[in-house]
């Protein structure tokens, strides 16, 4: 079993190394709010296909936020390939808050504390951007792929 890496002190201040990446993290945020959309696009279908007077989706709802914060937080790690607890969790708490600001906005109940649900979701991104940052190199990127490169 290989090494796992949190924290790669030494890519400090070499050629080419930003301290933070932006794009990281919009890539991240990218895969978090197409990962929900695409969870409650399905939600959406069960409900106009089946016949039910009563749905309970709150768990669902909770696994799936919960789920798309690891997962657009893996998202940054992938695309920043150095410290993926800093994007993964910037990554998380931006998702964080865009959830609680549109929940306010649609008037929705409030069912979790927004603060604990954003640091929640933060600390759930920083998990997905360690284990982001420590994926495989040769899955990285379509352009490693040769039949993309007419090798």
């Amino acid at each position: 079993m290989g090494r796992l890496t949190f924290v790669c002190w030494n890519k400090h201040n070499q050629r080419g190394d930003k301290p933070f990446k932006k794009g990281a993290v919009g890539i991240g945020l990218v895969r978090a709010l197409s990962a929900t959309v695409m969870v409650f696009l399905v939600l959406g279908f069960v409900v106009a296909l089946t016949n039910q007077p009563v749905y309970d989706f709150n768990y669902v709802i909770m696994v799936t936020i919960m789920a798309s914060a690891a997962f657009g937080g893996a998202g940054a790690g992938v695309a920043a390939s150095i410290r993926g607890w800093q994007h993964g969790g910037f990554t998380g708490m931006i998702y964080g808050m865009v959830l609680v600001v549109a929940g306010a906005l649609l008037g929705l109940p409030i069912v979790v504390d927004p603060v604990l649900m954003t640091v929640a979701l933060a600390l759930l991104g920083t998990v997905g951007g360690i284990i982001g940052v420590n994926l495989p190199k040769g899955g990285r990127g379509i352009g490693k792929r040769r039949f993309l490169r007419g090798n």
